[in-house]
């Protein structure tokens, strides 16, 4: 997510509270009225079949998981430590590449989709039918609109490939001899994966898809800075491998001292010219672009906008319905907060000292760890390092991010905090969205109901980024500040600012905002700094959909739990619905919704 989001927080909320000031005058009291596990189990699919696994069906996911993560080394050690034991024996070691001369072809989507159609869906196991729902829908959708193949990019400014390799690099774990030769390889590899990509950025230029020079500009920023710092002693790419090569078992002094050299041979022969050939690149490519600004500007750019929002959320929503929730979500943070204020005007006095009053990480996710007990089910304690990103990076990168675990090796989970990104002050609810109970806690607790392994590298980021989103929001509650009011109208204010975020980018992508036009929108919530209306745009045109996936899937788990309290009432279990959504897995919400009447059915159940 975007720095200026923390950034925009008060100049958001301190017009906001002139807004509920106003209307709290006008309308007197209208809308002041305020009401006064350790083991997982498997009790989500609406089928309840008792059906075994279909050994068959378990063959062809495990096949299609060791093909799919074949093709890339760098995805294939980020998921497993030891590939032999997943099946995967027989692998070139490599970056991955773009197909030039097959680019469109769908062939390997089609047959995954005639093999899925040829098992039975009655023979397949509750656990099995969700892999099943869940690969289906994501090849489909794939399908359906492979004819836009032309819009993929890797190079978003600020999540993009050139980004996020030394963070990969850093990453990497050695936990033996062949690790440390894998690595050398892929980075003995970074200058071929680059000129595939300025291979393959030419192409799209000549449609005219290549991105506005103001985009290659920031992209082309961001690796001179990388390459600053590079072959530096203290750099990322020395520094991290050099702390881990001596931890290697087996290595002598001797070996340690080769690979070190090996390794900064490699950078300077291949990382470093690789870096290069990709800023010339993109510099000779500049001027190319045709349509610029946001996809509605581009040849079937809408279509293209509502393929980006069906494959993350997969949720049977309209982009204008979509428009709608985020209004009402708006509308409802409003009126809550005109509550608050109603209820004690003294609160706007004490927004501008609102602190969460914790700001070492590590005390921070352990607090986390006690404070959210009684909402969500119990999970075993996992290890954890807190990072931080390097000093060339900070200006292009997210506020903070988690590396998940290998299979194979759980114990090994990375937070990243990116200082200029993410102040002290702001670091609680940053860890609830990567820590607990965020990214960490929900796939630890998901890693631990043995799932099968094509779900975890097959994860909607609707589901992922949308519940990190959402139990961010949840921490203000858990935040120890004194005051709770407080505490929730910070909460209404930060969903407010996600939601115009969210807006905004539907507006750029799939309406044809300008620059100016996004101005006009957030000008109505007291927001009229043009340089923060043209860093907003160019990061929707830059990556389109990104902040709709982690406020949309947001909104998708506040339907679902509405849904959920309407239906159950009294009955109604926060502790129980988050055990739901977290037993069915990161999926597509129309899954989720789906399996969410039997799950309802079975809590009525209970209280019979």
């Amino acid at each position: 997510m975007s720095k200026y989001i923390a950034k925009l927080r008060d100049l958001v909320l301190s017009y906001i509270l002139c807004i509920i000031l106003v209307l709290s005058m006008s309308v007197g009291l209208w809308g002041c009225r305020l009401t006064d596990s350790l083991t997982h189990t498997n009790h989500n699919n609406e089928e309840h079949t008792t059906v075994e696994n279909n050994q068959a069906f378990t063959d062809y996911i495990n096949e299609l998981f060791a093909t799919l993560l074949s093709s890339d080394t760098m995805s294939l050690h980020a998921y497993v430590e030891h590939p032999e034991n997943f099946g995967i024996n027989d692998y070139d070691v490599t970056l991955g590449r773009y197909d030039l001369d097959n680019l469109n072809d769908t062939s390997d989507c089609s047959d995954v989709i005639a093999t899925l159609k040829s098992f039975d869906r009655n023979s397949l196991s509750a656990k099995q039918q969700l892999t099943y729902d869940e690969i289906l829908m994501y090849m489909e959708n794939n399908l359906e609109y492979s004819d836009l193949y032309m819009f993929d990019t890797q190079l978003q400014t600020t999540t993009g490939v050139h980004v996020q390799l030394p963070l990969l690099f850093a990453e990497y774990t050695f936990a033996e001899k062949k690790d440390v030769d894998e690595y050398i390889q892929l980075l003995n590899d970074v200058d071929g994966y680059m000129n595939n990509l300025v291979a393959y950025e030419k192409l799209r230029s000549e449609k005219g898809y290549f991105m506005e020079d103001t985009l290659a500009d920031k992209v082309i920023e961001s690796c001179t800075s990388f390459l600053q710092s590079a072959s530096d002693e203290n750099g990322v790419m020395i520094s991290t491998f050099n702390e881990k090569i001596v931890n290697v078992p087996g290595l002598s002094e001797n070996d340690i001292s080769d690979y070190k050299k090996k390794n900064t041979d490699a950078v300077n022969a291949h990382v470093i010219p690789g870096y290069q050939a990709l800023i010339d690149g993109l510099s000779s490519l500049k001027g190319t672009n045709k349509y610029a600004g946001g996809l509605h500007n581009y040849p079937d750019g809408d279509r293209y906008f509502e393929y980006i929002l069906s494959s993350c959320l997969g949720w049977n929503k309209t982009v204008d319905e979509y428009d709608k929730l985020l209004d009402a979500n708006i509308q409802k943070n409003m009126l809550g907060m005109q509550a608050l204020a109603v209820k004690d005007p003294a609160l706007f006095d004490s927004f501008n000292t609102f602190s969460f009053n914790m700001t070492d990480p590590k005390g921070i996710l352990e607090d986390l760890k006690t404070r959210i007990s009684d909402d969500f089910p119990a999970i075993d304690d996992v290890n954890y390092n807190i990072k931080y990103v390097s000093k060339a990076l900070e200006d292009y990168t997210s506020p903070a991010m988690y590396f998940i675990p290998q299979l194979d090796n759980l114990d090994i989970n990375s937070i990243y905090i990116n200082s200029s990104g993410t102040s002290s002050s702001e670091l609680y609810p940053t860890l609830a969205h990567e820590g607990y109970p965020g990214h960490l806690y929900q796939t630890q607790y998901f890693a631990a109901s043995n799932p099968d392994s094509i779900r975890y590298i097959l994860t909607p980021g609707g589901y992922v980024e949308g519940w990190a989103t959402y139990v961010e929001l949840l921490s203000y509650d858990y935040a120890q500040t004194g005051n709770p009011n407080l505490n929730r109208l910070c909460s209404y204010n930060y969903s407010t600012i996600l939601c115009l975020y969210a807006k905004c980018d539907i507006g750029v992508n799939y309406r044809g905002w300008s620059v100016d036009d996004v101005l006009k929108y957030i000008n109505k919530f007291g927001i009229s700094d043009k340089s923060v209306a043209d860093e907003m745009y160019y990061a929707f045109v830059s990556d389109p959909g990104n902040y709709c996936k982690y406020v949309l899937g947001m909104l998708g788990f506040e339907q679902l739990k509405t849904q959920a309290q309407n239906e159950l009432g009294d009955a109604f279990v926060l502790k129980d619905f988050h055990q739901y959504v977290l037993d069915m897995g990161p999926v597509q919400f129309d899954i989720l919704f789906k399996h969410l009447n039997s799950w309802v059915e079975k809590e009525k159940n209970k209280t019979v």
